[in-house]
């Protein structure tokens, strides 16, 4: 009996995928894999904060079912499972979706193994839209003092704007200091954060670069790179006697006939 007993290997969940964070307008596919190790299945059966949404069971019938579970609807069809791997699509219904999602996979008679892995996913409502630079012009001359403000879009998760003029961080000085705007939506507070910055076109970061003045305005969401965004908007740059130029050669847009 001992020699059958060790002869006996376990199972395993190889791999669970569950997305770290989402926005909350978002579909999202949960996904599991498993090595049954010689085992017959009797179930997949996935849980949000322990309670049961969705069971594959594949010696029974119905072969799939669903549980209602507060946060979450498993989308009609959009579900497939097999001997080695599961999936199944939820639709989210805001901060009450985010959770403790578990893959648990158990093995059928006579030995009735069973294994699981579990992760968390935060539910939030994300920007939808890169940063906004306001006050740019197209065209600068060196001396002229340039202001610019970078808002960027609503957010539940906090927000952190940067400058970049030229490819260089802005002296602190060059910085107005953050302006936080919050409005409660979707059962979220959203906040939206503005940046300006204003300094002289002078010194080497312009004078020891082309005639193109570059700003880029980059919103990060702390702990998550993949969720970066920026804006980057260029004018030409010119000594003051080139732009007086330029500007009689190409007149104001408005015309009266």
């Amino acid at each position: 009996m001992r020699q059958d007993m060790q002869g006996i290997s376990a199972l395993f969940v190889t791999d669970i995928s569950v997305p770290e964070i989402v926005d909350f307008r978002d579909n999202v596919t949960l996904s599991c894999s498993y090595d049954m190790s010689g085992h017959t299945l009797n179930s997949v059966k996935w849980y949000k904060d322990r309670l049961e949404f969705f069971r594959y069971s594949p010696l029974m019938r119905p072969v799939y079912m669903t549980f209602p579970v507060a946060g979450i609807q498993v989308l009609d069809g959009k579900y497939f499972c097999n001997e080695s791997t599961c999936r199944v699509d939820l639709s989210l219904m805001g901060a009450k979706s985010t959770g403790s999602y578990m893959c648990e996979v158990s093995g059928d008679a006579p030995h009735f193994k069973l294994a699981a892995k579990e992760d968390n996913m935060t539910v939030a409502a994300l920007p939808q839209s890169d940063p906004l630079i306001e006050g740019f012009n197209s065209m600068y001359r060196l001396e002229e003092f340039l202001s610019a403000t970078c808002s960027s879009d609503y957010s539940s998760v906090p927000t952190k704007l940067t400058w970049y003029i030229n490819g260089e961080q802005p002296m602190l000085g060059e910085l107005q200091p953050f302006i936080d705007t919050t409005i409660p939506a979707h059962d979220y507070i959203l906040r939206r954060q503005r940046l300006q910055v204003h300094f002289y076109l002078q010194g080497h970061r312009f004078y020891q670069v082309s005639k193109i003045l570059e700003l880029k305005c980059v919103a990060e969401i702390e702990n998550y790179p993949e969720l970066r965004r920026e804006t980057t908007l260029s004018a030409s740059l010119s000594h003051s006697d080139n732009l007086n130029n330029q500007m009689l050669r190409h007149p104001g847009a408005c015309e009266y006939r």
